[in-house]
């Protein structure tokens, strides 16, 4: 029994049952999605696997998806001559098997009907045999053409159109006959359209529809984290939602101040979305607004930030929404979409979905309705004191079940004090432009962590690629109460 299989049933134990998603019969091993099912239940039937006989598991096969790594994680040294290419990008000169020096470290493969999809080096995608990894395609994108690092979807086609996999490359959407690996003729301009915002996850499929999220970033003002559909012979936009509602639409009252302006953020980051295929509704996870911790430009509850929505797949048309935080201060947004259970409740069986984010709160909601199934209440919360900032008087709380983490705060308990007895260590979080990093020696500090002087040092890196705006980031650095002040203070001098 699976985890959330197990709150459920502890929350429903009595004049409720969990019973499974209705779903087709299942005859062979495909995982022919990146959760297995729309359902996001990432459920196989499967049984040859047994407790019994899963410690005599051998490998079968298998395959290298980068080249090797020469001192660089995920991939081969930089081209001769001058700095490195873009990634993905490769000579002209180049064969397919050579042409990728990065990689998708953490994606998702799909198999259907024995054939395994997946990307590959940055900038391919393979098909493989699933039960032997020989390689049955491979297709190199074309140069400067980068692959999401999470997955490709599939669509069986038409009748008239064959079938396609599809995935994302930056801020296009590629169609590659399943068949061959070729670019789909009639999807946009040579197998590819633009899409504006890019989206680091796999697109949803649902009948002739491909839909997708945003990658927006994480500034204040910016592109729209508005989710897209796209029709998947020709590559035409269908539909958008904007999840920061415009004047008139529903929602834009709870941006006060004209905070919707431009806003960014409010976008489907998550990897996929679920969809109750029989209704034809998609649920979006729509994350927070940016920026993360500060909200006093954005003063309301800022809908649809924080939400589950639930669309029409195939119009985008609104059907309902349930905000899990008002006004988000805490980046407390919504990681992962919700999974589709079917639960009986006194004799009448209640089409749901349980959603989990970073509060650690589990909401159940009828997911026709979008009605809590057990309750929730909207309870007073404290009022901070940052000048400038909106607070909202009340948060939801389900009311089952209870929460699945530590959700408290005692100030007495955990507030870290300035002053600190000699020797003992406070952790902290902080950004440090490079120059203070050189001028502190954090670079210094990070050669001690690894010789085991100071504890609970996560690293060193330069998120910027090219680093145009270098800045090291030193994560949960184990320092003196000075230590950290000073750097604190650095910190927010350099912002000023």
């Amino acid at each position: 029994m699976s985890f959330l299989s197990r709150v459920l049933a502890a929350t429903v134990i009595g004049s409720v049952a969990l019973v499974a998603q209705s779903r087709a019969p299942e005859v062979s091993g495909d995982w022919p999605m990146y959760s297995h099912s729309l359902s996001g239940q990432r459920y196989s039937p499967l049984t040859e696997i047994t407790p019994a006989n899963v410690a005599r598991l051998a490998p079968a096969w298998s395959l290298r998806l980068t080249q090797p790594a020469a001192g660089r994680r995920g991939g081969g040294p930089p081209a001769a001559g001058g700095g490195a290419p873009a990634r993905g990008a490769a000579p002209p000169s180049a064969s397919p098997e050579e042409a990728g020096t990065g990689s998708n470290p953490e994606a998702t493969p799909i198999v259907i009907g024995g054939v395994m999809y997946l990307p590959a080096r940055g900038n391919q995608v393979l098909a493989l045999e699933a039960d032997t990894g020989k390689e049955v395609w491979r297709r190199a994108l074309p140069r400067y053409v980068t692959t999401t690092a999470r997955g490709v979807a599939y669509w069986a086609g038409d009748g008239q159109t064959a079938a396609r996999i599809l995935l994302t490359a930056g801020p296009r959407l590629v169609a590659l006959d399943a068949a061959t690996g070729e670019l789909s003729s009639g999807f946009g301009s040579g197998g590819t359209i633009d899409i504006g915002v890019p989206w680091n996850g796999v697109p949803t499929i649902y009948k002739n529809v491909a839909i997708l999220g945003a990658t927006t970033g994480e500034i204040p003002l910016g592109v729209p984290g508005d989710t897209r559909a796209f029709d998947i012979r020709s590559g035409k936009k269908l539909w958008d939602f904007h999840t920061v509602p415009l004047p008139g639409e529903l929602g834009n009252n709870t941006w006060l101040e004209n905070g919707w302006r431009a806003r960014s953020g409010v976008n489907v980051w998550a990897w996929y979305m679920t969809l109750d295929a029989d209704r034809g509704l998609l649920y979006m996870p729509v994350a927070g607004p940016s920026a993360n911790y500060w909200g006093g430009d954005r003063p309301g509850n800022n809908l649809f930030a924080n939400s589950i929505v639930a669309v029409d797949a195939e119009t985008g048309r609104y059907r309902w929404h349930f905000q899990t935080v008002h006004h988000d201060l805490w980046d407390s947004d919504m990681p992962n979409p919700p999974v589709l259970v079917d639960i009986q409740q006194n004799g009448r069986r209640v089409p749901a979905l349980a959603s989990v984010g970073k509060t650690g709160w589990m909401f159940i909601l009828d997911r026709v309705s979008g009605k809590p199934i057990f309750g929730v209440e909207e309870r007073p919360v404290p009022k901070g004191t940052v000048p400038g900032e909106w607070y909202s008087p009340t948060q939801p709380f389900p009311v089952k079940p209870r929460a699945l983490t530590r959700v408290d705060f005692d100030k007495e308990r955990d507030m870290v004090r300035a002053m600190m007895a000699e020797g003992e260590f406070m952790e902290v979080f902080v950004d440090v432009p490079l120059a203070i990093a050189e001028e502190r020696d954090v670079k210094g500090l990070y050669a001690k962590a690894r010789a085991g002087e100071i504890a609970n040092f996560t690293g060193i890196d330069s998120p910027y690629e090219p680093p145009e705006k270098p800045e090291v980031h030193v994560d949960t650095l184990k320092l003196t109460a000075e230590q950290a002040a000073a750097l604190i203070v650095e910190r927010l001098m350099a912002r000023a």
